[in-house]
Parts: structure tokens; C-alpha cells; sequence
């Protein structure tokens, strides 16, 4: 049923879907959830991930695309600086989106440019906390308040994003982790200590908080 006056509807209302997915990490298992997640959103006919052809095919989550993804169209190609929009568009063999979210620019990309043309209903930036410059002290964990790098990339991303005038938002996933990351080792020496009940050693006084982002988590939110 249609939501009432006053109310807002959380589902998305759309016909073709764009994940644009870098080469691995955190955010390569972020695109790889997502699509996951709106594989089962009935309102969805299509969803195609351009993905940057340097990723590891061996590794996750890549490796698991052909199984888990079976009904996502999988473009690989090339999303170096030197990428245009023309190119960008035939990589994609001419289709538009409705809804894209851009998980791999580290600046202003084509993608901007793209979504500007097809008049997206809602573009999605997944940023980082690399936006963010804390002070010796902090804060942390980073909230969205803390002070932004004027020059990061990500933050010329919004800005551009803004500038061009489509529905847009951004999220600022940290350290994220799940059950296709390809960036164990981290984790692994942490939670081999704690299994062998070992101490943890923490630089500076010990009290340092950390956020940890759960893909499974974040892939949910951007698709609601």
C-alpha cells in the first residue's frame, strides 16, 4: 500500500540499477553486497556492475560473482583518470540508470557527468573516512561532524555532486569488514590474540576508540 500523508516509503522505486566497483578492500565487498541485497528487490529489473578490470579475480569477493551474482550483468573494464564519459558510456553498451552508486571514484569522476545525463532518481557516493582530518586527540570513533580535508577528493566529489544538481547523498563507511573482505590480516592478528586470551597492545594511552563498518550492514542502508 502507498504510504500515507506524512509518511515516507523506504523501497526503491526502479527500473535499472549502476554499481560502479573498484578493484578490492572494503568497498569492493560493499558493491558486492549491495547487489546482493538488491537482487531481491522486486522493483528492480536489472542491476549491472561496471567493475574495474585491476581487481584480483582470484580473491574475494570477485571470485564469488559468477555464483552469488548470478543475475547481475558484469562489465569489466578500465576506470583509470584517463576515463571518459563517451567511453564510460560504451562500456556500458549505451544503457542508462536509474539509481547508480558510485563505489570506487576517489574524486570527481565521469561518473558525475554520466548520472547528470541519464537524470538519475538518486545518485549514491560511497566515500571514506579518508574525508576526514582529525586532531592528535581525535575525535574517535569519527562522527560526521569532525572536520573534512578541504582538498580530499572525496569532499571535491561532493561538492561536484552538489553543483551538479541531481538527487544525491554520500556515506563515509570506516574500517569495513565482512565475510568476502579481501583485508584479513588486520583482523586476524586481533582476534588471534584474543581466542589465545593474549593482551592487545594499543598504541598511545589505550584509550582509542575505533568504528567498524559491517558490509552486510551498510549494503542494507544503501539500498533502502
Amino acid at each position: 500500500a502507498p504510504p500515507s500523508k506524512g509518511q515516507v516509503s523506504s523501497s526503491l522505486c526502479m527500473s535499472s540499477a549502476l554499481i560502479v566497483q573498484n578493484k578490492g578492500g572494503g568497498h569492493g565487498e560493499l558493491g558486492f553486497q549491495l547487489a546482493k541485497n538488491l537482487m531481491n528487490n522486486e522493483k528492480i529489473s536489472s542491476i549491472t556492475i561496471l567493475q574495474d578490470d585491476a581487481c584480483n579475480d582470484s580473491k574475494e569477493p570477485f571470485k564469488s560473482y559468477a555464483s552469488d551474482l548470478k543475475s547481475v550483468n558484469v562489465v569489466k573494464a578500465p576506470l583509470g583518470d584517463d576515463l571518459n564519459a563517451d567511453q564510460m558510456k560504451s562500456h556500458l553498451g549505451g544503457a542508462t540508470f536509474d539509481y547508480v552508486w558510485d563505489n570506487a571514484s576517489k574524486k570527481p569522476s565521469v561518473v558525475l557527468e554520466c548520472s547528470k545525463e541519464w537524470g538519475v532518481k538518486l545518485h549514491t557516493y560511497v566515500s571514506s573516512a579518508g574525508i576526514y582530518l582529525p586532531g592528535p586527540d581525535g575525535p574517535f570513533p569519527m562522527p560526521e561532524t569532525t572536520t573534512v580535508k578541504e582538498g580530499a577528493g572525496q569532499n571535491l566529489y561532493d561538492q561536484a555532486a552538489v553543483d551538479a544538481g541531481f538527487p544525491y547523498v554520500s556515506f563515509r563507511p570506516q574500517y569495513i569488514y565482512g565475510p568476502k573482505a579481501n583485508k584479513y590480516d588486520y583482523l586476524d592478528w586481533f582476534f588471534d590474540r584474543l581466542v589465545r586470551e593474549l593482551p592487545l597492545p594499543i598504541p598511545g594511552d589505550g584509550t582509542q576508540l575505533v568504528s567498524l563498518t559491517n558490509s552486510e550492514d551498510v549494503a542494507s542502508l544503501l539500498a533502502s
